[in-house]
This record gives C-alpha cells, sequence and structure tokens, in this order.
C-alpha cells in the first residue's frame, strides 16, 4: 500500500488570513477518523513569492483508495475542496501566480480572483494528488 498526499494551493480572501487558517485547520480535524487519513496540515508562505496569503493544505492518506473513499462522503457539503457551487466547472486559478496579478495587486489594484470555496473564504488556485514516490525523515 503507497501513501498518498494531496496538496491544495489556496489564496485566503482579502482580510481573512488568520480565519480562514483556523477554518481551514478545523476542516482538517474534522476528517480525523476518516478510515485511512493519518492528518494534514495548513501551512502559510511567509517568503511573500506568491500572492499575499497563499495557503497549502496537505491531507495525508494511507492509500489512495483511502483518499477515494473521502470524496464522495464530502461531496455535498460546503468545505475547501470543492466549488461552494456544485455546478461551477471552472478550473484552478493557478496562472495568477505567474500573470502579473501579483504586480497589481502590490500597486494597489483588488485582487481579481474568485472566492469561491470553503464558504467564500478562499479562491483554489492548485490541486495535486499525489502517491508518495520517496520520503525522506531525520
Amino acid at each position: 500500500m503507497t501513501p498518498r498526499r494531496d496538496l491544495f494551493v489556496y489564496v485566503a480572501k482579502p482580510g481573512t488570513r488568520d480565519e480562514t487558517i483556523r477554518y481551514l485547520s478545523g476542516w482538517l480535524e474534522s476528517l480525523v477518523g476518516h478510515p485511512g487519513f493519518t492528518g494534514g496540515s495548513v501551512l502559510a508562505e511567509e517568503a511573500g513569492e506568491l500572492l499575499p496569503d497563499t495557503l497549502v493544505v496537505i491531507m495525508d492518506f494511507e492509500s489512495g483508495d483511502a483518499a477515494r473513499a473521502l470524496w464522495p462522503k464530502i461531496e455535498n457539503p460546503i468545505h475547501p475542496l470543492y466549488p461552494d457551487d456544485k455546478s461551477d466547472d471552472s478550473p484552478d486559478q493557478g496562472p495568477a501566480f505567474f500573470d502579473d496579478t501579483n504586480e497589481r495587486v502590490a500597486a494597489g489594484e483588488p485582487l481579481a480572483l474568485r472566492f469561491s470555496r470553503g464558504d467564500g473564504r478562499v479562491a483554489r488556485m492548485l490541486h495535486i494528488h499525489a502517491e508518495v514516490a520517496s520520503e525522506v525523515s531525520a
């Protein structure tokens, strides 16, 4: 059985960073007890290299099957993984990391993202469902 790690990169709605970290942490805590969920983390980007208030949610599972078993259980409620409007099939907004969005925000323009996840708290930028191919710990 190969472990799986899912990563979700978000940008918090402006002015809600700390509240959003608490929301994402609480949501991860709500997954404790799901068979095969082994834990998770909320990371806050701190080097200033990405858009303001970029956050990463990491979810660890004992296997891909355990991760896939979670999705039907969370399909309908509002949470950070799926759009609040379940008919929304718009793509992740990651290109904003690589265009001129950061410069425009630094110049005082509003952050032009759709905050469509987690009851309007986050814009999902990128997500990765990954099999752990190698891991090193000290």
